[in-house]
């Protein structure tokens, strides 16, 4: 496959060359303590990080290691079924954990958003964080990344709670979006489901339906727009978020799914103005 291969210079420092220390530091907050908060800073850690990745050969024209190049590069990562038949691929945090599992492997860096925008044109299911040979000990944490998040990691967005037809995304401040309707809203089971769910919370004012994409990612998405008639906590917020994806998530289709936006500011007024209403608190 070819990928634009924006990599690293060998002159400028990078994450790897201090051993991911924000990316290891939490890897192992959610290894001792899986919560939203710490979730949330290992995404961040990841998007910011270098990962080195195994590959079969070293593409013609490069050497080991680190590199940055302006031309297109074919890349052949490395996948192979774990135990369950999943398919996965490895990535490590720095060279002494890739040599921990394989002493000898080639490797390319890659800036993590850069891997997981390849990654989705494959048919990989999930990204192994540091796996290490069973005859060694390990000697950083690891994990897996599953496709659905690298899919939302690969636009530079942080998921929240996210499961197999459900996500939560938090753009960017100030990133340029475009609005409008959905040209295949939800079936009319889901948005009853979506009302009956939002009158159990007293502070969903109302929600309306849109299609939304940004400047940046291209392909749109359908959202399920949130107006909240008070402040509420981001726990709050979380469980909210998780409540309503949970209610539609059996009448969603295997092709199918639905993101959730809080509205505030002039995107509420924008998507108040074209989009349609499908809840609203009486």
């Amino acid at each position: 496959m070819n990928f634009i291969d924006s990599l690293f210079g060998k002159k400028k420092k990078n994450p790897t060359e201090d051993g991911n220390s924000q990316l290891v530091r939490a890897m192992q907050e959610v290894a001792s303590n899986d919560s939203p908060a710490t979730r949330k800073r290992l995404y961040d850690a990841l998007l910011g990080s270098m990962l080195l990745v195994p590959v079969s050969e070293i593409p013609a024209g490069l050497s080991p290691g680190l590199h940055t190049t302006r031309e297109e590069v074919p890349i052949q990562l490395t996948a192979v079924p774990d135990r369950n038949g999943i398919k996965i691929t490895a990535a490590f945090t720095d060279i002494e954990a890739l040599r921990n599992w394989d002493p000898n492997t080639p490797y390319i860096g890659f800036k993590a958003q850069d891997l997981f925008r390849l990654i989705m044109g494959t048919d990989i299911q999930e990204l192994a964080l540091n796996p290490f040979d069973p005859i060694r000990k390990m000697i950083r944490p690891g994990g897996r990344v599953k496709r659905d998040e690298m899919e939302l990691l690969s636009k530079g967005v942080i998921p929240g709670h996210a499961g197999q037809k459900m996500a939560q995304f938090q753009y960017k401040a100030n990133e340029k979006v475009f609005i409008g309707r959905p040209a295949h809203p939800p079936s009319a089971e889901v948005e009853e489901l979506l009302k009956t769910q939002a009158a159990s919370f007293p502070s969903i004012a109302e929600l309306h339906v849109f299609q939304m994409a940004t400047q940046q990612e291209g392909s749109s998405h359908t959202v399920i727009g949130i107006s909240l008639s008070a402040d509420i906590s981001r726990a709050q917020q979380e469980e909210i978020v998780w409540a309503m994806g949970e209610s539609v998530r059996p009448e969603l289709g295997s092709d199918q799914s639905l993101d959730f936006m809080f509205l505030r500011g002039p995107l509420r007024d924008q998507v108040q103005a074209l989009c349609s209403q499908i809840f609203s608190r009486q």
